[in-house]
């Protein structure tokens, strides 16, 4: 019998406590009314699984797409977490306390080989209203959005990142998408998912 190496040993006992799971493959649903000879716009909504053995907390994500005819394409995607001077102890104690803590809407790095999308094709009008949903919520009040990116709140039972996802999704039902309701108990992929089932 072979021998793990040490590192391998490691490799292993990380994907028993994380639990393996398979790539995610491309789930798309086209919402268009009509076709836009000025080009392709595109919603995903996505989700990375979370890095540890209970599956908490992860993260979700809004990418939005736009490409011109016959041109390049521009791509951002942004997601609302918690800000980079709150711990995570304090971060994880909001879903028990009803509390919350400094937060931001952040760019995401849309890399992860396990990631969980459901890309959409949208007509422009639906594609301006979800950017328009996902602007910082104190913008709203004048404040500039790169101030009010960074001053958001934060809080795991109703302004997270599956609250930000359900916040822009509004438009998106408009055009015909299903969206299943969140449980107390969903993790950010396992929500993602159901999005996905919900919309074939």
């Amino acid at each position: 019998m072979r021998k793990l190496s040490c590192s391998r040993f490691i490799l292993f006992a990380c994907l028993l406590l994380v639990g393996f799971e398979q790539p995610a493959g491309a789930h798309e649903k086209d919402l268009r009314k009509r076709t836009d000879a000025a080009g392709l716009t595109e919603i995903s909504v996505c989700a990375r699984p979370s890095p540890n053995a209970f599956g908490f907390p992860g993260h979700a994500f809004i990418a939005f797409s736009y490409q011109a005819a016959g041109g390049s394409r521009s791509f951002r995607a942004i997601g609302h977490t918690v800000a980079p001077t709150t711990g995570l102890a304090a971060a994880v104690f909001t879903y028990f306390s009803g509390g919350s803590v400094a937060g931001q809407q952040e760019e995401e790095r849309y890399t992860h080989l396990k990631q969980a999308c459901l890309t959409l094709k949208v007509d422009r009008e639906i594609y301006q209203r979800a950017l328009d949903a996902a602007r910082p919520t104190l913008s709203a009040l004048g404040i500039p959005d790169a101030v009010a990116a960074s001053v958001e709140r934060y809080s795991l039972n109703g302004h997270d990142c599956m609250d930000f996802i359900s916040n822009v999704a509004q438009p998106l039902k408009t055009a015909g998408l299903s969206t299943p309701e969140r449980a107390a108990t969903d993790t950010p992929i396992a929500y993602i998912r159901k999005l996905i089932d919900a919309n074939p």
